[in-house]
């Protein structure tokens, strides 16, 4: 989900950039024998593109906190606790990182153009989200993996899910759990967030139809009956 939503920040950022440099600057366009100051609408221009970017990071949010939400519910799984340090700390780093990078675009775009003011702060807000959803999962353990009998959650950085219906293998390879479904369908996560491996594995393998899902070697050696 970040991947995407990064992508799609990115394709949405170049070109208001580029409107930015030229309204701000009041560079000539000599297609349109005008500057950018002397552009029409400007204002419409500038608040259609800060909703643009705002809906596409206010997407990712919602989906984090939505998925804390309901991996903190902790007894409607069968297994549920939270990340690996490791994985906490990376995440960590990685949302400082996402909060450093959306504050400088935020800044660099008043700087060039104040008057779109709109576009600056719809890249600001989502710094404030992100350093209040970064230490509220950090001191209220928001960031776990846990998984019914029909599907494995792993929400911190992102929601990512994986059911179990017409799972046919499963694997560990450079710690992350492989899973493949039927019509080549392939899914994974990180292995490397689970804290309690073994208990993890062996719960999560009494849980899948074992007539139907094939283990690996990599998988087998976390289980204690194999």
């Amino acid at each position: 989900m970040n991947k995407i939503t990064n992508i799609l920040l990115l394709l949405v950022t170049i070109p208001i950039m580029w409107i930015c440099i030229f309204i701000g600057r009041d560079l000539p366009i000599e297609t349109l024998k005008t500057t950018g100051g002397q552009i029409p609408y400007q204002q419409v221009i500038f608040w259609s593109a800060a909703g643009i970017v705002f809906l596409i990071i206010a997407r990712r949010s919602v989906k984090r906190w939505t998925g804390m939400q309901l991996i903190r519910q902790t007894e409607k799984f069968v297994w549920n606790e939270e990340v690996s340090l490791d994985r906490k700390k990376r995440v960590l780093l990685y949302n400082f990182m996402e909060a450093l990078a959306l504050l400088s675009i935020s800044v660099g775009f008043f700087e060039i153009c104040p008057v779109g003011w709109p576009i600056a702060l719809a890249y600001g807000i989502p710094v404030f989200d992100g350093i209040i959803f970064t230490i509220f999962a950090w001191f209220k353990k928001g960031w776990r993996i846990g998984f019914t009998k029909k599907a494995l959650i792993l929400s911190d950085r992102e929601v990512k899910a994986v059911y179990f219906l017409g799972l046919r293998k499963i694997y560990i390879h450079h710690e992350t759990l492989h899973f493949d479904f039927i019509k080549d369908l392939k899914l994974n996560v990180s292995f490397g967030a689970v804290k309690n491996k073994e208990e993890f594995i062996n719960v999560l393998w009494e849980n899948l139809d074992q007539d139907k899902v094939f283990a690996e070697e990599s998988v087998k050696d976390y289980l204690i009956t194999k």
